[in-house]
């Protein structure tokens, strides 16, 4: 059976734009509701392969852990808007780029449904990614962790079983393994590299995460490469080339890669980083489609080369853009800074442009300065300290990347520090900034301003 969902006599009549969307996601839900505030008279068609809408991936280890209950509770339905339709269970198979159609089946019932478009959103994100290296031979009780459904099964094999291992050591790795501890699960967490958040913390910061880890009572194993994962559910055995390993699942935290299956079907253009292609209007190499989100490349604002960038904050601002644009909009996107943040109750850390390291592979003239501080007098009881590095480029002053750790508000200071990172912003401009004081919240002289005098004596000794 085939149905049309699409408006063509509306369209024709009252010459509504009409955009399908594929993914609805924070990208996707994000460039929907753009293309609505700014053109009205658009008509908006969303396909989600999930059974439901809206989720919130960022919150799934916070499920696991207990802290959140219920695994409904990240889950939303998509709001009620004139002229948007949001179809769920719908898997888009084929995309039609000369007659602007795309094919799509409802994963329930099996019809098949054909939507015309106007402008057409990529916007279906990334999928899990394994390295070929790692060879596993039985995947029963192997897991990822990207969606609901599979923090659903997690949840089952860490009741049934009492240990875990989880393979990667950066965002996802460490949350799950700082989940699964909450619960009373014996973790081991294995890593390539020898370090935490390898490429994005420097070490000796991480080695703090490490160390907290550790405190909790997580295995925390560097410098391995897992090979090979045998055996059967419940007797699950992790090879290194150093060492095995034994527990009754696993946890793959090995990151993700664009999803460009639809996106080469139709022959669009992929860059360097193996993302889709686009320009700074978030636009294809196919002039009425866009691509926003996990699965496109944007420009690092500090190198100036494509990346990756798959966080949700970026995917909203990728979202905007391609949904503005394709009603008729002029936005554009120069690129990203890449801030992130973990929270690990006791301690939270995070980023923000490039680290030493990758300056130094760039043939960046750079120097760092650390400064830890309190962030408020000792004498409230809530008082907490924060450590600051600055990465600072000698000749312009310029700031180039911050990394944050400590047990105090470090949203905050990665938020300026990417305003700053983004304007281009020097180290003289920051110790500029007015900021708000009151004792019970915060010092009257500011951390970021600390560190911005460390760069500005350093600078002065030259």
């Amino acid at each position: 059976m085939t149905s049309f969902l699409y408006f063509d006599h509306l369209n024709q009549v009252y010459k509504m734009p009409k955009v399908v969307i594929i993914g609805y996601g924070s990208a996707g839900m994000t460039a929907a509701g753009y293309s609505r505030i700014t053109d009205r008279k658009s008509q908006i068609i969303v396909f989600e392969k999930r059974p439901y809408a809206i989720y919130h991936p960022c919150s799934l280890p916070d499920v696991l852990s207990g802290y959140i209950k219920g695994w409904d509770a990240v889950k939303e339905d998509a709001p009620r808007v004139p002229n948007m339709k949001v179809l769920t269970s719908t898997l888009v198979e084929e995309i039609d780029p000369d007659n602007k159609k795309v094919i799509a089946r409802n994963l329930k019932t099996g019809e098949k449904i054909i939507e015309s478009y106007d402008k057409l959103i990529l916007a279906n994100g990334a999928k899990p990614a394994i390295p070929r290296v790692i060879k596993i031979e039985d995947s029963s009780n192997v897991f990822t962790f990207k969606v609901v459904e599979d923090g659903i099964e997690i949840e089952k094999a860490a009741t049934k079983y009492k240990k875990g291992i989880i393979v990667g050591g950066s965002a996802i790795g460490i949350e799950t393994a700082h989940a699964l501890r909450i619960r009373g699960i014996d973790v081991t967490l294995i890593e390539y590299f020898p370090q935490l958040m390898p490429g994005k913390m420097d070490k000796d910061l991480a080695d703090r995460v490490s160390n907290l880890l550790k405190e909790e009572g997580v295995n925390v194993v560097l410098g391995e490469g897992v090979t090979l994962i045998e055996g059967p559910e419940g007797k699950k055995l992790v090879h290194t080339n150093n060492s095995t390993f034994e527990a009754g699942f696993v946890v793959m935290a090995t990151g993700v890669k664009p999803d460009t299956t639809l996106a080469e079907q139709v022959g669009l253009e992929l860059g360097e980083t193996r993302g889709i292609k686009v320009d700074e209007s978030m636009r294809t190499s196919n002039p009425d489609i866009f691509a926003a989100g996990d699965n496109a490349e944007v420009t690092d604002i500090v190198t100036g080369r494509k990346t990756l960038s798959p966080f949700a904050s970026t995917a909203i601002m990728m979202g905007r853009v391609a949904g503005i644009n394709a009603v008729g909009g002029d936005e554009s996107l120069e690129g990203v800074t890449n801030v992130w943040i973990i929270n690990l109750g006791k301690l939270k850390f995070g980023a923000v442009g490039i680290t030493e390291n990758m300056a130094k592979k760039l043939g960046l003239n750079v120097f760092q300065v650390t400064v830890s501080t309190q962030e408020k007098l000792a004498i409230y009881p809530d008082a907490s300290s924060i450590t600051i590095r600055l990465l600072v480029h000698k000749a312009s002053h310029r700031i180039l990347g911050g990394q944050v750790i400590g047990d105090g508000d470090v949203a905050e200071k990665l938020n300026i520090l990417s305003i700053l990172i983004e304007r281009k912003a020097t180290v003289e401009e920051l110790s500029r900034i007015e900021t708000a004081y009151t004792p019970s919240i915060c010092e009257v002289i500011h951390p970021l301003h600390t560190a911005a005098d460390a760069a500005i004596r350093r600078l002065r000794r030259r």
